[in-house]
């Protein structure tokens, strides 16, 4: 297996947390009450691929929207 270039995984994985984040009816504003120390922008940036977050916020993300680091990861290959 090769690895994907950087800005390719990050596009994919923000499209799969946007994707979760709107299948929950969590607009950005409600996820930033939710975790304050994860503002609407800096979701917004991990969403969009400019930003490539680190495992320990992708954990806090995937907490606050209640699914498992699999559902986050889902067709990465």
């Amino acid at each position: 297996m090769s690895l994907k270039p950087k800005t390719l995984f990050a596009k994919q994985m923000g499209k799969q947390l946007r994707q979760i984040r709107l299948d929950k009816g969590i607009s950005l504003k409600h996820f930033e009450a939710l975790e304050n120390s994860i503002d609407r922008h800096a979701l917004s940036n991990i969403e969009q691929g400019k930003k490539v977050p680190n495992l320990y916020t992708i954990y806090r993300i995937a907490v606050v929207l209640n699914v498992s680091l699999e559902d986050i990861f889902r067709d990465q290959k």
